[in-house]
């Protein structure tokens, strides 16, 4: 693509779509305002004007992250560059060879193999350090460098050298496949009499409602009378997973409702009955950096009085984002982010920006939450090959002080019932722009 075309496309995709806009036309002598034009005549002067050159497609880039960062703080361009890692993460899904691997100070090296994938078949085990993929030095590679050298479109090949534990030296040839990565892990007993269950949802992805129904299949199994769900850390992720995991708690009611700039009225998404899990007391542990589609389920249960929400008031991101896909003579050029709706509780309340209060209030520092996050990382990694079995032992949770306080609250039934009655459902104080005040 040559330097002009770049800049047209760039006033276009400014406007939503792909325009017949030029940049060498004069937009001062029309009549009315044209945002293209203006964009165009802009990039066309720095592109023909400014002291030294620029890299077309950096200026454009720089240009689409400013005008959606002016927008509000979840809006955003997101770089070709972006993209596929944006895309990957939304999904769960990328395509590589099925292994965790870690840096010592020797180099790379093999953490874990998924069973049954790729790079197990091929006869990649565990200890064994990655020396070269398709020729490249791999020591010489950052984290990140080394990640985009395994991974890659599914179906395609990497040839691999590894070294053994004896420094032995084998190639292997591995082609790609989908790996999943999970979002629901950390399936545990908290307690065996009352029996109280435990697992964690890392964010909402594509399939994370089908995570929860084979965590849940095993928990059940236990005749639970109580259940905590971590969401702490969770960022949200996809809307419609969210609302699948909610509906499963619930058998009628509204979930949660929409609103956008074309609907003139609430659009309301309620529970479908069947298929809910066993009715059990439930406690959400939730904290600051609890979002998005996270605080959908949270707003849900609790607006329905399914559950109680412990830790932290949550982070107050109750808005939709869309993403569209940039198109450009058959490439992706990145995709645009944009905040679409808003979203409201079962009571039709918006905590954007302050989040939900918790029934009850327990805090952590940040020194403790990254030692937490560590060990939910490790322990994910630890059960890749099975994310969802129970462990036969219970889970000590005497160091995690809001899910021992949670696991303290389902203890006590009647403790338990008094909080429910008494949990919020509507902000305290409704201001006139939706939001909270205490």
């Amino acid at each position: 693509m040559d330097r002009s075309a770049t800049f047209s496309w760039v006033a276009s995709a400014l406007i939503g779509g792909f325009l017949a806009v030029q940049t060498a036309f004069s937009w001062s002598t029309r009549e009315s305002f044209d945002p293209a034009a203006v964009v165009a005549f802009v990039l066309e002067k720095i592109d023909r004007a400014y002291v030294t050159r620029v890299d077309p497609h950096e200026i454009t880039k720089n240009a689409l992250i400013g005008v959606t960062e002016a927008l509000d703080r979840w809006s955003a361009y997101i770089p070709p560059e972006e993209f596929a890692d944006f895309d990957e993460e939304a999904e769960g899904r990328f395509g590589g060879i099925g292994i965790v691997f870690e840096h010592r100070s020797e180099g790379y090296f093999v953490k874990m193999v998924l069973t049954g994938g790729p790079a197990d078949r091929a006869g990649v085990r565990e200890g064994d350090q990655l020396w070269k993929a398709d020729g490249v030095l791999l020591s010489d590679l950052n984290e990140e460098e080394l990640r985009r050298r395994l991974r890659g479109d599914p179906g395609t090949g990497v040839r691999l050298a590894l070294r053994n534990r004896a420094g032995e030296e084998r190639t292997v040839r591995i082609r790609r496949e989908i790996i999943h990565d999970p979002s629901v892990h950390r399936v545990r007993l908290l307690s065996r009499d009352p029996a109280v269950g435990y697992v964690r949802i890392e964010r909402f992805q594509r399939d994370t409602s089908v995570e929860l129904d084979k965590a849940m299949a095993h928990l059940t199994q236990k005749r639970l009378e109580g259940l905590v769900i971590d969401m702490r850390e969770n960022p949200g992720g996809l809307y419609d997973e969210a609302v699948a995991v909610a509906d499963r708690f619930l058998d009628s009611g509204v979930i949660v409702s929409t609103q956008g700039r074309g609907d003139p009225e609430k659009r309301a998404i309620s529970a479908v009955p069947g298929n809910e899990y066993p009715p059990m007391r439930i406690v959400l542990a939730v904290n600051r950096r609890t979002a998005s589609a996270a605080e959908i389920v949270a707003a849900a249960l609790r607006g329905h009085r399914k559950a109680l929400l412990v830790g932290e008031p949550t982070y107050g991101k109750f808005a939709v984002q869309t993403v569209y896909e940039i198109f450009g003579k058959g490439s992706v050029w990145g995709a645009l982010k944009l905040t679409t709706k808003r979203y409201f509780t079962p009571q039709g309340f918006s905590y954007s920006g302050d989040g939900l209060p918790v029934d009850v209030r327990v805090e952590q520092d940040e020194s403790t939450i990254e030692k937490l996050y560590r060990l939910w990382q490790e322990s994910l990694r630890r059960s890749w090959n099975d994310p969802t079995r129970l462990p036969p032992e219970t889970e000590d949770v005497s160091n995690d002080a809001p899910i021992a306080e949670a696991l303290k609250m389902l203890r006590d039934p009647k403790r338990y019932r008094e909080l429910l009655e008494n949990s919020p459902r509507k902000p305290s104080t409704e201001r006139k722009d939706g939001k909270r005040s205490e």
